[in-house]
């Protein structure tokens, strides 16, 4: 086995949290493939942890503006929010996470 192959700390990391969260692997070291749980196609280990990490981001992202008042509308095609109280003003997904972030820290 090379250097390279060798797996590290993170690695050990990565595949315990994507063990954890359902994925599948299949070998071992750095060409290890994994199954995702909600599509069951097979990935390499760079691709499965950033959509692992992505898919954590996005649930925290929801969780925040849904804690600050924010909802989804289906006004218009794009993705929008709106927030009940301040009537029919609407926000980017972006402009929304980051007016809940600001609320949040202060």
């Amino acid at each position: 086995m090379t250097e390279r192959e060798q797996p590290t700390k993170r690695d050990a990391a990565e595949r315990r949290e994507l063990e954890a969260a359902g994925w599948e692997p299949k070998g071992h070291g750095a060409k290890t493939l994994w199954r995702s749980p909600a599509d069951g196609r097979w990935y390499a280990h760079y691709q499965a942890v950033e959509m692992q990490t992505k898919g954590d981001r996005a649930e925290e992202e929801d969780r925040l503006l849904e804690e600050h008042g924010f909802e989804r509308t289906a006004a218009t095609d794009r993705e929008q929010w709106v927030r009940r109280e301040e009537g029919p003003r609407l926000y980017t997904r972006t402009q929304a996470l980051m007016k809940a972030r600001r609320e949040a820290a202060s």
